[in-house]
């Protein structure tokens, strides 16, 4: 459900019988008619309903049981002065301003929600008599384009559509860097094997020296045996030891070797992750949680690790065994072998359908457990908001939820495949009986020795151990195909900002820059800034006034290229910012954020974050300069105090003068400064402006405000209203106009004069 360019053909039998038409078929003009449907009802239930609106009113239409569309509500589009798609609770609702009232068009899910909006800005534009313009919404892929079956909301990865073998393929280049280490897992694996398939052998044949079978000569006259050797006997004793020994060397470099290349391989593909994730653009950290993010780089990758140490390794010397048995036992009795083959089709039928079933309860498994470590990352980041409002039980019910959807997915699939073991033990024993039934049958008819029955019954169970084993290395398969998948979706994922292949070096900026009517929107819906443009100077400083969702923050999103404008260019000394060299242009950029983050570690830490090669005297200059070396050195351990996580041993204030030391000492030519005085009293905040002051000498300066008072520096301000520039000019300028910055003026005197109070 969305945007149409046909409209179905009970809509158009619907159009058809109108008598309020004009005589021209309304819709004829492809160009100006708008058609939208929607997934759900007034009522709020799943059904369609269609808009249609040209340059003379708005239609809507409900399905009617028939070929023709039901009317329900036309308004004449004269009377529109703006149409709105409002989101409430559940869903939304298109809606129509009149002069005198607002109309309820539509209402529509979460799922439509951007081309609803869309829907909304054409049909204003329409109002005003505009051009609605050729606008359309980018489709997210929320279903497997092949199965069309939903994708989970952190991934594209379908699991009943993975191809396995490429997916394999693909892992085993991992292994590239390692051929030696492969080439003699190889040989331990196919020495390991043969070992293994030599002790029943070997036993047979102990069993026919020790009971030899006389045969019958000439007049039918029985000929018994030769009396065992006990010298061959030793002989034989011996390669069994022999065997062992090479068997238990083998096995223990197996051990040694598989760990430690697992183990290298898991450690490359979690370093090709985290270099992936810090390339991608912060939109894709949008649309994900933390934690499942993290379950990329650690479970996914320990998946991983868990088959190619030990998934891989079992499933060849299955493989090599299952071979190498049958090449045997064809050998010693081909009819025997024929018939223990027989339960092998049941196995296989068996197995073809447990995969696919197994594969994707074991899928829900590892969704689950991505969810529960995203509600657990939440939560400790969280936990003095937690401890705040007192909501220790209600976070410990939600995790328990969290936990108890993995426990019962987890047990579902643990009690599906507990019903594959039985089955194919019952297969198995099938064989079993053939081989005492005939075999016994041949060595009661003197065409098979016992020493040959015996090897038979020893290599009936290694013979079927693969098919055995096969739960297990199908547990290990799917685990690690969907983890693989996971893991190649982030790798294969494109950065949405990236440097242009002409890409421009600039070592040395001036610092002009230059909004021209740019456009943004975050979800495809609400256009979080909408034909601004702004022209400043080099060393001048913008002052970003407006109430909270403005667009004062996406002003800075895009200057600092975390994101491009939807419409519209930037640009610096004239250069579009998406032409330049983004490691010169972060280079030359400097940010002060309204909530300071520190990294784990010392203050020298980070406040030479930004300048890891900086001296010790550069590090103190730029403290001194931000005023905190004072405090700094009121620690005991100076500028190696540990910060603690997310630097919480500090006050607010004392971080935020940390951030500005870190921005001084990057000496950015372009400075941000995201509301730098927020939440601190009075003391520090004059303590920080001290500081500002000092940074932005010189340098062509953004800052977000809510404090009036901090923008006082200011060359300009620039006033914004939902996403649009309303009023620009200095301070005097603004007051003498009396609107939206002087009203917000005078809300933040009345309320500084009940805080004196």
């Amino acid at each position: 459900m969305a945007l149409l360019e046909v409209l179905p053909e009970e809509v158009e039998n619907g159009l058809r019988s109108l008598d309020s038409l004009p005589r021209q078929e309304m819709g004829a003009d492809k160009d100006s008619r708008i058609a939208f449907a929607t997934d759900i009802n007034v009522r709020g239930e799943f059904s369609p309903e269609w808009l249609v609106a040209d340059r003379e009113q708005i239609l809507v239409f409900a399905p009617n049981g028939g070929k023709q569309a039901k009317l329900v509500k036309s308004i004449p589009l004269g009377e529109v002065r703006e149409v709105r798609a409002e989101m409430q609770i559940g869903n939304g609702e298109l809606q129509a301003l009149t002069s005198t009232e607002t109309v309820p068009l539509m209402r529509f899910s979460h799922a439509v929600n951007a081309d609803a909006n869309l829907v909304a800005r054409k049909l204003s534009a329409l109002a005003r008599g505009e051009d609605p313009g050729a606008e359309t919404v980018k489709r997210k892929r929320r279903h497997c384009p092949k199965c069309q079956r939903i994708l989970a909301d952190d991934t594209d990865v379908c699991p009943a559509c993975l191809d396995k073998r490429a997916i394999l393929m693909r892992l085993f280049q991992f292994l590239a860097p390692y051929k030696p280490q492969v080439l003699l897992g190889v040989a331990l694996i196919v020495g390991s094997t043969l070992t293994d398939l030599t002790p029943p052998y070997v036993a047979g044949r102990i069993i026919d020296l020790l009971r030899p079978v006389g045969h019958h000569g000439p007049n039918h006259v029985y000929i018994p045996a030769p009396r065992p050797s006990f010298h061959v006997l030793v002989l034989w004793v011996i390669l069994l030891a022999v065997v062992k020994l090479a068997s238990t060397a083998l096995n223990y470099a197996q051990q040694r070797l598989n760990p430690w290349l697992g183990g290298r391989i898991a450690m490359d593909i979690r370093m090709a992750l985290y270099a992936k994730l810090n390339q991608l653009s912060l939109s894709y950290y949008d649309k994900r949680s933390t934690g499942s993010v993290m379950s990329r780089v650690t479970g996914d990758s320990d998946n991983l690790w868990d088959f190619l140490q030990g998934g891989v390794p079992w499933l060849t010397t299955n493989i090599l065994t299952l071979v190498g048995i049958g090449i045997i036992l064809f050998k010693l009795n081909t009819e025997l072998a024929l018939l223990m083959l027989l339960p092998a089709p049941g196995i296989f039928f068996l197995a073809r359908w447990f995969m696919p079933r197994a594969r994707r309860r074991y899928h829900v498994v590892w969704h689950r457990i991505s969810k529960m470590y995203s509600v657990l990352n939440s939560t400790l980041s969280g936990m003095r908001v937690v401890k705040a409002f007192a909501q220790e039980d209600r976070e410990v019910n939600f995790f328990g939820n969290r936990n108890q959807s993995v426990f019962q997915a987890s047990y579902d699939a643990n009690a599906f495949r507990a019903t594959f073991w039985p089955l194919l033990g019952l297969l198995m024993s099938v064989g079993s009986y053939i081989i005492w039934l005939v075999g016994g049958h041949f060595v009661i008819s003197e065409v098979m020795t016992i020493g040959t029955l015996t090897m038979f019954n020893g290599y009936l169970m290694s013979f079927y151990q693969p098919f055995m084993n096969f739960s297990q290395v199908l547990d290990w398969s799917t685990r690690s195909m969907t983890a693989a998948e996971r893991v190649f979706e982030v790798l294969d994922t494109d950065p949405e900002i990236v440097d242009a292949p002409d890409a421009v070096g600039m070592p040395e900026m001036r610092g002009d820059v230059e909004f021209d009517h740019v456009t943004f929107t975050y979800d495809n819906a609400r256009r979080a800034l909408e034909n601004f443009s702004l022209c400043v100077k080099s060393g001048e400083m913008i002052g970003l006034v407006g109430h909270s969702g403005a667009g004062k923050t996406t002003i800075i999103n895009m200057l600092s290229r975390f994101y491009d404008p939807t419409e519209g260019t930037i640009t610096v000394d004239g250069v579009d910012i998406r032409n330049i060299s983004r490691a010169d242009f972060r280079r030359q950029l400097g940010i002060v954020p309204q909530e300071p983050f520190l990294f784990p570690g010392t203050i020298y830490d980070n406040i030479s974050y930004s300048r890891p090669d900086a001296t010790p005297l550069e590090v103190i200059t730029a403290a001194k300069a931000a005023n905190c070396h004072e405090f700094i050195m009121r620690f005991p351990d100076g500028y190696d105090t540990s910060v603690g996580e997310r630097g919480q041993r500090l006050s607010g204030g004392e971080r935020q003068r940390i951030s500005i030391a870190r921005a001084i000492l990057h000496n950015p030519r372009i400075l941000i400064l995201d509301e730098a005085t927020a939440s601190v009293d009075t003391e520090t905040e004059k303590l920080i402006q001290d500081a500002i002051a000092r940074l932005i000498q010189n340098r062509t300066t953004f800052a977000i405000a809510h404090r009036l008072s901090t923008l006082r520096n200011a060359d300009r301000l620039v006033v914004m209203k939902d996403g649009k520039m309303v009023e620009s000019g200095t301070h005097d300028e603004l007051m003498d106009i009396d609107g939206v910055y002087a009203g917000l003026v005078r809300v933040q005197t009345q309320i500084n004069q009940l805080r004196a109070l």
